[in-house]
């Protein structure tokens, strides 16, 4: 999910007779079902690591597997190949499959309600918490994670705060009020978190926000504000950007519930910006969607850093492109990719520093995904069943040249990455092993192909 960026889920295709007339259904027996497909090396129903196969750190090799605990099936799409998904929420679309991060040699993996700490060296488990909802997705605030369930959507407040590492997780009590319905994290930096509260449509308030210190669970302020399209936080100050019809689109600065400086968005920094606050530093504006010379309407646009203060423009980068991760500290840096590669800048000058080669890894693992097989129109229809749920899926990122994983796992879905122990990078997906394919049945957990082995399992690029 590229900036998640957290694109739009495809409309499913249910191609399935139980859905609509479970009469006609029979469970399948032994004589009737077809061979299952051949087992990969995520098959076993235990812990595997690389170690054991004498493969580690070879590009497309599996670093290591395991079974993923719950019921799961296949759900099809008519554009692509299947994913992986919960059982409990067969024919349920809102709801999530599993999601994942990684921080210091920890994978902390959410499906369902759950949240499970793995040790990324040996894939063992550490710990496990029930936040009681079930999770839509996950980030770091400091040493804070941020866990949002997906009744955020809906519902009254159920955001989640977990002082978490390898040792255990404590569940943080919040401030905020009990009935607050909220959109979601907007902006957060290694300190606090802004929040926002939903309004109807035709409500003539301003919704309220909330800055909270994550460490605690104790809002540092809230106030009514104007609704604004993005939003970047720097300690308790929140910068919100606003792109009204009328006037210039222009940022304002709210400590303490107050306005403390406005300013107008400078030519050129391309409307519809995505903000990013450098700590003691300045504040960018991205141009998501540039780093390509086939996008189109970004001929202008630049990423531009301006002093938080006042708006004056600090610097913009030469050519189009955005911002794959800013780092903190002395020297601060702001990573960028762009039509000639990717670029590490001085935050306060805009200075290239490094170019491709001479920047880690670490810095760019927002960039390292997977691509789905994509289906031409009507080539679904030429596929079996089991063609299509064994189609690949193929490992993407700066520098990696990795073949499509064919017949490792079906339904397999890229959920994050992080630094390999020998260099490099290391995806981590889920997905099920193919001889754990189950044609669809009557004592089946849904109607459609059954998942029997589900696995957690990481990739070296």
């Amino acid at each position: 999910m590229r900036r998640m960026r957290s694109p739009s889920r495809p409309f499913p295709v249910l191609a399935l007779a139980c859905v609509l007339a479970l009469s006609g259904c029979s469970a399948r027996g032994e004589e009737d079902a077809p061979e299952p497909p051949e087992p990969s090396v995520i098959s076993p129903d235990a812990v595997v690591v690389c170690e054991e196969i004498g493969d580690c750190a070879q590009a497309g090799s599996v670093r290591w597997s395991r079974p993923l605990e719950g019921d799961f099936y296949l759900e099809r799409f008519k554009d692509s190949g299947p994913l992986l998904r919960p059982a409990r929420h067969w024919l349920d679309y809102r709801y999530p499959g599993p999601g994942a991060l990684e921080a210091d040699g920890v994978l902390y993996l959410h499906t369902a309600d759950t949240i499970v700490a793995l040790d990324t060296a040996t894939a063992a488990t550490l710990w496990t918490e029930s936040v009681g909802a079930d999770v839509v997705g996950v980030r770091w605030v400091g040493s804070t994670l941020a866990v949002l369930p997906v009744e955020a959507q809906v519902e009254s407040n159920v955001l989640r705060l977990l002082k978490a590492d390898r040792n255990g997780a404590q569940v943080l009590e919040t401030e905020l009020p009990e009935d607050l319905a909220h959109t979601g994290v907007l902006a957060s930096d290694d300190t606090h978190l802004a929040l926002r509260e939903p309004l109807p449509l035709d409500s003539e308030d301003d919704p309220r926000y909330f800055l909270v210190e994550a460490a605690t669970g104790q809002v540092a302020w809230s106030a009514r504000l104007a609704s604004a399209s993005s939003h970047a936080v720097a300690g308790e100050t929140l910068y919100l950007e606003y792109s009204p019809q009328e006037g210039p689109a222009h940022v304002r600065a709210v400590v303490d519930g107050e306005q403390a400086a406005e300013f107008d968005i400078p030519d050129r920094a391309g409307l519809d910006s995505e903000l990013r606050a450098v700590p003691e530093g300045p504040l960018l504006f991205d141009t998501p969607g540039c780093a390509s010379e086939e996008e189109e309407n970004c001929e202008e646009d630049r990423i531009t850093a301006v002093d938080p203060a006042d708006g004056e423009v600090l610097w913009t980068h030469t050519a189009p492109g955005e911002i794959v991760s800013v780092s903190a500290g002395q020297d601060p840096r702001v990573f960028v990719h762009d039509e000639d590669g990717y670029r590490a800048l001085d935050a306060r000058t805009g200075q290239v520093l490094a170019e491709d080669g001479g920047i880690d890894d670490a810095e760019l693992l927002v960039e390292f995904g997977a691509e789905r097989h994509a289906l031409e129109e009507g080539e679904a229809a030429s596929l079996n069943q089991q063609e299509y749920d064994l189609l690949p899926i193929r490992p993407t990122g700066p520098g990696v040249d990795v073949g499509p994983l064919e017949g490792l796992a079906a339904g397999a879905e890229h959920l994050t990455a992080y630094p390999g122990p020998d260099g490099g990078v290391v995806g981590v997906y889920a997905g099920c092993a193919p001889d754990g394919l189950r044609p669809p049945a009557m004592d089946a957990p849904t109607g459609a192909t059954t998942c029997a082995e589900p696995r957690l399992f990481a990739v070296d690029y």
